[in-house]
């Protein structure tokens, strides 16, 4: 009876199994995958990252996704920083982790995809890229042919972002272009959802009825949406100039243009190590845009101290951790104001302020001892 038991279990012990990945290169796969007229899925991740070990965690051993992967792909995982695995990932433009790659028995890219996918996902995600028609290789190509449909543009545009493809915003920009109605939900959608060009129709569209985006998503997530269109374009922009960026800000924040580019010349400066350039910025910012926060005021002081030696520019310094204790004494803005009064030679300041950060200080539980080594130098300890 027992025997008979086993054997009615062992079937359903194999269908529980998940992906069953191979151990061999990717040409064994791709060799693999013509003789049985298959892709090949391709997991390329690193070992330090953490949606990979997710998935790998909980996805890959998922029976439904096992069952379905198995039956339908040849499956491999390849770490980016390990063997092939620095050409593989040069070869189909791999730069974040996991991405998912689909390839032809010829090693073709047919679909493509970042970041981290739950079982259901995942297994939409096996769906699409075994679609002959509508993987991204087979709309690629029809795009590439001339088709300019709607309907192809947007899902091009969708598949391309989701592959973080470097033509996937202009694929988002062919797609609203199409559009004669910006205005409808699904297009706001999208808009929100996809958008990374700040000098496209929907950016301008978005800005102008920034009103009905804030009512339909909510305030936060529209400043988070434009923050980040921002960011990207930075980041796919590494060599903007300085007039550059101020432009951007301007194009993008047209309501406080005026002062995030002087903002962020001190950022821009710091960033190059231009000290001289980052000390006439910041000059030049507080005179136009004077702040009472004790804190911000505190630290453009300090970074004065740091990075500055000129006495004029120390004396503006000064000014800034005076009116910083103002505001709200602390124990590190008097130490600050400490620091700038010994490196002006006013050692009687120094003393006097260097002895307010010591005690406020230790009353607050805070470290005193840069002020109370500061206080010894004075006294020649």
């Amino acid at each position: 009876m027992m025997r008979i038991i086993l054997l009615l279990l062992f079937p359903a012990c194999l269908f529980a199994q998940g992906i069953d990945f191979g151990h061999g290169s990717l040409a064994e796969a791709l060799g693999k995958a013509k003789a049985e007229d298959k892709l090949v899925f391709v997991d390329v991740y690193t070992s330090w990252c953490g949606p990979c070990q997710l998935m790998s965690s909980r996805t890959f051993p998922d029976s439904s996704v096992g069952a379905y992967y198995n039956a339908r792909f040849i499956n491999l995982k390849i770490d980016a920083e390990k063997g092939e695995g620095a050409e593989v990932a040069r070869r189909y433009g791999v730069k974040y982790y996991p991405t998912l790659l689909f390839l032809t028995a010829e090693g073709t890219l047919a679909h493509k995809a970042v970041g981290y996918f739950g079982a259901e996902t995942f297994l939409d995600l096996g769906s699409q890229a075994n679609d002959p028609e509508g993987n991204l290789m087979a709309l690629s190509a029809r795009y590439r042919q001339g088709d300019r449909n709607p309907g192809l543009l947007r899902r091009l545009a969708e598949l391309k972002c989701a592959a973080i493809d470097l033509d996937a915003g202009a694929m988002v920009n062919d797609y609203l272009k199409t559009q004669s109605d910006l205005s409808s939900g699904e297009n706001m959608d999208f808009i929100m959802e996809y958008l990374d060009d700040p000098y496209s129709r929907g950016f301008d569209f978005l800005l102008k009825h920034r009103a009905a985006f804030e009512s339909r998503f909510s305030a936060v997530k529209v400043r988070d949406k434009i923050s980040w269109i921002f960011e990207a374009y930075l980041s796919r922009h590494p060599d903007l100039q300085l007039g550059e960026i101020q432009r951007l800000l301007g194009r993008m924040y047209p309501d406080n243009a005026e002062w995030l580019a002087s903002n962020y010349r001190l950022t821009y400066y710091r960033q190059q190590n231009d000290t001289l350039n980052f000390a006439r910025a910041a000059m030049d910012h507080y005179a136009r845009f004077p702040s009472n926060d004790a804190d911000e005021l505190n630290e453009i002081a300090s970074l004065f101290v740091q990075m500055v030696d000129d006495p004029a520019m120390l004396e503006k310094a000064l000014e800034w951790a005076q009116q910083s204790v103002a505001s709200r004494e602390t124990y590190y803005n008097q130490g600050t104001l400490a620091q700038i009064c010994m490196k002006l030679g006013r050692k009687k300041q120094a003393a006097s302020a260097a002895r307010r950060a010591v005690e406020l200080a230790r009353d607050e539980g805070e470290d005193a001892s840069a002020s109370q080594a500061l206080l010894e130098k004075i006294s020649g300890k």
